[in-house]
């Protein structure tokens, strides 16, 4: 088996992620699963960034601690660096190399102070390669050293034995929309690369040869979430910029052909206003943020689920409270959105644990929404949305096709004369819903507590009822929900040492730390909460709560609705993904008594 992971690092601007994504895109034409993710600094330029990409044969879902290949062509990514304050920005990646790996640095780097006898490290000169590409191209080499990206993925390629004609091809097309001068510039940095390493004698690592595997699309998070509402039948998307979830705004932006206006107005207030306001007419609209926007829009989803319109909010989580840390990761938001907007009303929170998942539930929020006139709430994470991994292109034609538009009660004629009853009293709660303009039915939609036809209305019976109409949707929800939607099961409970339950992002760390004697349950439908999650718990002796969260969010959820607290908890709070590596070791931790584990120590 075939799994080895890279990292790369450098200056935010100096184009560390374009490095990255052509070193995943080459693994990807060669056949191989990749699991990519970026850590970056709440700046524009100039702080450390650093990217790491998992390799292999096999199904990748989380990344490892420890990479067979980091290439650094700064002293910093090294060796760390201070504030003017003598704190620690970040400690160096050295430590991040594998026994038995490799380390590349910049000649410039002093290599006696790498104290680490147990790797090889390699000194390569860059400014040679970018000197000698701009003498071929008769340009300063100031020009020319943003190609210094390629220079890392052309070793990259050569250690790990990937044809660099793969390499070649991906750089036609990769900068085919920047002209033969840029393209002419990485090919040659291609060249002159591999002519500079043929100097060197630098042994190979894992052989990374071309495997049968079927057609697969690099994805990046936010791009699976768009696809979704693509899917899903969204026709406008409004948003106001915000770190993480703006991308995805952008990349629906950038492909008119998708069928989905994008609109950015003066704020979240009107950002959520007008998605409500598309919806009361027809429309399928959502929008997409992160903690401080989606607080922002707490009135109006409140009125939202008074007047009962289908919106789909996804929020994009990242760490809180207030500005936080814009470009880390948290599992922070959810008692918010489980109880955001004032009042009791229903509404459906669902989270994705990986990129299918961001495809498909994104694309059943509209669904849920629509059938059951409630604000859907789909909590997606830093970690999600900006993650790289390659998806089975067959797996996004195949929801595609089977995919359905559900609208509910959504009626062009009300069958009766006079005012149109929008929230007429009916068996399931769910009342008839007409797309304004469409007869000649007059309609109102109030914020006020309001009688059938939306008109305000104060009377106490009124209000009783009305209140037990907007509530019993949790009811109609849950039983008309598919199991496999509200959550997946992995391993047998009732046979299991341990169970673990958890939501979101840390799936695939959990994922590849099963063995038979674990078993996981994987909450998607979080709000409601199905009571077959309180069956599955009481099935094993030992059960472990895993969130990106200090106090334990899920595990306060499932209390609230259950009674029962689950004991046992592994919690990350400092911004960074949970891996593979430190979650195996948090496992055994519990397995052998510990109660509450923290994993901040990466």
């Amino acid at each position: 088996m075939i799994d080895v992971s890279w990292m790369t690092g450098g200056k935010q601007g100096t184009g560390i992620d374009s490095a990255a994504s052509l070193f995943s895109k080459v693994l990807v034409k060669n056949g191989y699963n990749v699991y990519g993710y970026r850590e970056y600094f709440s700046n524009i330029k100039g702080m450390h960034s650093f990217f790491t990409v998992r390799v292999s044969d096999a199904t990748t879902n989380s990344q490892s601690r420890k990479v067979d290949l980091a290439i650094f062509p700064d002293k910093e990514s090294v060796f760390g660096e201070k504030n003017e304050h003598g704190e620690t920005i970040h400690d160096g990646h050295i430590k991040d190399v594998k026994s038995g790996g490799m380390l590349i640095v910049d000649k410039n780097v002093d290599a006696s102070q790498i104290k680490r006898s147990d790797i090889k490290v390699v000194q390569i000169d860059f400014d040679q390669i970018i000197n000698n590409v701009a003498k071929k191209m008769g340009v300063k080499s100031s020009e020319v050293m943003i190609a210094k990206n390629t220079s890392i993925v052309a070793i990259s390629t050569y250690l790990f034995g990937v044809d660099t004609e793969i390499l070649r091809a991906v750089l036609g097309s990769e900068f085919s929309n920047k002209g033969e001068a840029v393209i002419k510039m990485n090919t040659n940095t291609l060249d002159e690369t591999l002519n500079y390493l043929k100097t060197l004698s630098i042994p190979g690592l894992a052989k990374l040869t071309p495997i049968k595997n079927e057609e697969q699309l690099l994805l990046e998070g936010y791009e699976a979430s768009a696809i979704g509402k693509a899917i899903g039948g969204c026709k406008m998307q409004v948003y106001y910029p915000i770190t993480p979830a703006s991308d995805e705004s952008v990349f629906l932006e950038s492909h008119p052909e998708l069928g989905i206006r994008v609109i950015q107005p003066e704020s979240e207030l009107a950002v959520i206003g007008m998605v409500t306001g598309a919806s009361i007419a027809g429309v399928r609209a959502s929008t997409s943020t992160s903690g401080p926007g989606f607080a922002l829009m707490t009135e109006t989803i409140s009125y939202a689920g008074m007047t009962e319109t289908p919106i789909v909010v996804v929020d994009h989580q990242r760490g809180a409270p207030a500005t936080g840390l814009p470009t880390r990761t948290e599992q922070a938001d959810l008692e918010f959105a489980i109880h955001q907007g004032h009042g009791d009303f229903s509404r459906i929170v669902i989270a994705p644990g990986d990129l299918e998942e961001a495809i498909s539930i994104t694309a059943e929020a509209f669904n849920y929404a629509e059938t059951f006139q409630v604000p859907t709430i789909v909590l997606s994470e830093k970690s999600i949305s900006q993650i790289y991994k390659s998806v089975k292109k067959s797996y996004i034609d195949n929801f595609k096709s089977s995919y359905r538009i559900k609208r509910g009660k959504l009626v062009d004629k009300a069958g009766y004369d006079g005012d149109f009853k929008r929230f007429s009293f009916t068996e399931d709660g769910i009342s008839p819903r007409l797309i304004p303009g469409r007869s000649d039915h007059v309609m109102w939609i109030a914020g006020d507590e309001h009688d059938e036809y939306g008109h305000p209305y104060e009377e106490p019976m009124n209000r009783i009822r009305m209140m037990e109409k907007r509530n019993k949707k949790d009811e109609i929800i849950l039983k008309s929900i598919g199991i496999k939607d509200k959550f997946n099961l992995y391993g047998y409970p009732d046979k299991a040492d341990l169970l673990i339950v958890s939501w979101g992002s840390p799936k695939g760390a959990i994922l590849d730390a099963l063995n038979d004697k674990t078993a996981f349950l994987q909450i998607k439908l979080i709000e409601p909460l199905d009571p077959e999650i309180e069956n599955i718990i009481r099935k094993t002796k030992k059960v472990v709560c895993i969130e990106e969260n200090i106090s334990g969010q899920l595990r306060q959820h499932i209390a609230s609705k259950t009674g029962i607290l689950i004991e046992n908890q592994i919690l990350k709070y400092n911004g960074r993904i949970i891996d593979k590596d430190e979650l195996k070791d948090g496992l055994n931790r519990v397995l052998k008594g510990e109660k509450r584990v923290i994993l901040n120590d990466y």
